[in-house]
């Protein structure tokens, strides 16, 4: 089956973000710290820590291989910044098999936070783990605007997998929103 695909521009993040930030001074007790699990957080923990006016920190925890496939979740990175006593928003970009929240929650549990209160940009109705906050819920795999390189490498070899040719690629990730600048960029460094 065709990925089905999500393009989310930066103008749509920082309103969806804005969104969620309102929500959790609406609805959730004094945060006094955010951390975001990096990559996929940072952005959106960044923008939060914006919007929410609270710190932010991060750890590092690698899981997917490419598109399709999850590897073993592990925490490349650990968390630096105290949070004993405190009440946590922990945010990630999406809960897509929510294996990554699980596993975030047991980690920072270690720490012994007050409490701790999750967040994400996306939902995916699959997913084992529901944020206590989120944007949206799809099913699609989500290009957020903050990973252009990483997308258009993935996307062209799927297709070169499937023995799509340089013009089909090119229009697939026009269609998408790239611009023919990021896709020479990708092509020029990543894929001559």
């Amino acid at each position: 089956m065709e990925t089905q695909y999500l393009p989310i521009d930066w103008t749509t993040y920082h309103d969806l973000t804005r969104k969620l930030a309102a929500s959790v001074l609406s609805h959730a007790s004094k945060i006094d710290q955010i951390v975001a699990i990096s990559r996929g957080g940072l952005s959106l923990g960044h923008i939060l820590s914006d919007f929410l006016r609270i710190p932010v920190a991060t750890f590092t925890i690698q899981s997917y291989t490419d598109i399709q496939n999850q590897g073993e979740i592990k925490i490349i990175e650990p968390l630096k910044s105290p949070v004993r006593g405190k009440h946590i928003l922990l945010c990630d970009d999406v809960s897509d098999t929510g294996k990554t929240f699980k596993r975030a929650l047991v980690y920072l549990k270690r720490f012994r936070p007050e409490r701790i209160t999750s967040v994400s940009m996306f939902y995916k109705p699959h997913s084992v783990y529901r944020p206590d906050f989120f944007a949206g819920q799809t099913s699609k795999w989500i290009l957020f605007p903050y990973e252009p390189t990483e997308m258009i490498l993935a996307i062209t070899k799927s297709m070169e997998k499937e023995g799509k040719s340089k013009a089909d690629i090119q229009k697939k990730l026009m269609s998408l929103g790239y611009t023919t600048d990021q896709i020479r960029f990708v092509r020029k460094y990543y894929l001559s």
